[in-house]
């Protein structure tokens, strides 16, 4: 053999044992400038499962546990945020929020005068005109049973207006012509000369003192008072008409109300279901029509009962032939809406008049005030109200005088149909609770 083909027979060898390695494995033999590259089906699938483990590991995983608690703590850090801003900015958000309330004041009036109105708008259009008068197209009955409703209530009131304000206007001239007589004057002077001899032990010289210090401050009172009248007047003029606009307007956006009320509760109820589960749904909608049972329950009895209370006081008057009958009467009517101490409010100024007039007229009438009083407690207001609100006594004179602190007479008389509908919220969210943890405490 020649040394030529035997040094080709070497580099053949030397080369099929590069090559002939283990299949498994890729490997890489540089000769000159080229990369010879060798790579089987089984490295190829370990590298791809490799590569699918790498990704995984990369990849984020949604988890809700972790997402609902990111969602607290933002929410909890924004309500903490507001808090801030709100005490740092409190004057200027009370005088927003006092503006925007008197822009919609009149929205607010004539919404409550709906929904006081709205009882007496049912029972027309379903009883006399669906039942009686036998009309068949809704819009026409509720039209009809709107307007007849208006009617009634302002007749009522236009006729009491008629009728009371002659009478008060001359209780009142009487009144004042008894308390400038003269013979009543001069009681009241012999009984303040005769206090120094009754009551020795009191330094009179020292009242005395004091009353003539407060004498020129009174005049300089008075004097500044009648150089303000005219601006007082003008102001008053103002204020009067711009309250007999706001009464227009009230009406007129009632009346809309009351005929919008089906869109408006259709409109309502579709946003309620839109974003609450049916389920919840249907148990908020039942809970708000409760709520409005107990609210108009309590407001439309009561005050058909102060009206009762103030024409029966008004007929004992006339009988007994005690004076000023209706201006007394009036004022019984109406310190009567508001619950427990509302009779006795009404009988002080009663009293206190009488007093000046006839100790025999007062006595009497706190008696009559008394026993009406009673009469209305125990038959008159449980066989109109009955049990409308569900309040012991104690929740009643808290709702009286925390409504009386904010709202004055308004507010002690809505005072408590409002703590009533908070009390049965609280109620169902305690048994709720109670049922939940399964325990059975009555």
């Amino acid at each position: 053999m020649s040394a030529k083909k035997k040094r080709t027979k070497d580099v053949k060898h030397i080369l099929s044992k590069v090559f002939s390695g283990n299949k498994k494995e890729q490997e890489h033999v540089e000769y000159g400038p080229l990369i010879v590259t060798d790579m089987s089906e089984n490295a190829k699938k370990e590298q791809s499962e490799e590569t699918k483990e790498e990704r995984q590991n990369y990849k984020l995983e949604f988890n809700r546990k972790y997402f609902i608690i990111c969602t607290y703590a933002l929410g909890t850090i924004a309500v903490a945020a507001l808090a801030i801003y709100g005490i740092m900015n409190l004057a200027s958000i009370k005088a927003g929020i006092g503006n925007f309330l008197s822009i919609i004041s009149t929205f607010i009036a004539a919404f409550f005068l709906a929904f006081i109105m709205n009882p007496l708008v049912k029972s027309l259009e379903e009883r006399f005109f669906g039942n009686v008068c036998k009309i068949k197209t809704p819009k026409r009955r509720l039209i009809l049973a709107i307007l007849v409703s208006y009617v009634i209530v302002i007749g009522i009131i236009s006729v009491g207006l008629v009728y009371v304000i002659p009478q008060i206007t001359n209780s009142a001239i009487e009144l004042g012509n008894r308390l400038s007589d003269p013979k009543l004057y001069t009681g009241f002077t012999d009984y303040f000369q005769n206090i120094e001899d009754n009551y020795p032990s009191i330094d009179f010289d020292f009242i005395e003192a004091k009353l003539g210090e407060l004498l020129p401050k009174l005049i300089s009172y008075g004097t500044d008072f009648i150089k303000n009248v005219l601006p007082m007047l003008l102001d008053v003029s103002i204020s009067i008409a711009k309250t007999t606009l706001n009464v227009f307007l009230t009406i007129a956006i009632s009346i809309y109300m009351l005929y919008d009320k089906r869109m408006l509760t259709k409109h309502s109820t579709r946003v309620v279901y839109a974003l609450i589960p049916k389920k919840k749904a249907d148990r908020l909608l039942e809970i708000l029509k409760e709520c409005s049972s107990i609210f108009t329950s309590f407001v439309v009895g009561k005050s058909i009962d102060s009206l009762i209370i103030g024409i029966i006081c008004f007929v004992v008057m006339s009988i007994m032939k005690l004076p000023y009958a209706v201006l007394l009467s009036v004022i019984v009517g109406i310190t009567n809406m508001i619950p427990y101490f509302g009779p006795f409010i009404g009988a002080v100024p009663g009293i206190v008049l009488y007093l000046c007039i006839s100790p025999l007229n007062a006595i009497a009438f706190a008696l009559m005030i008394l026993v009406l009083q009673q009469f209305d407690g125990w038959i008159l207001g449980p066989k109109i109200l009955g049990d409308s609100t569900g309040l012991t006594p104690l929740w009643v004179i808290f709702g009286i005088t925390v409504g009386g602190a904010y709202g004055g007479v308004i507010g002690m008389f809505l005072g408590v149909p409002v703590v009533a509908v908070l009390a049965y919220l609280a109620n169902l969210f305690i048994t709720g609770r109670l049922k939940k943890k399964k325990l059975d405490i009555s």
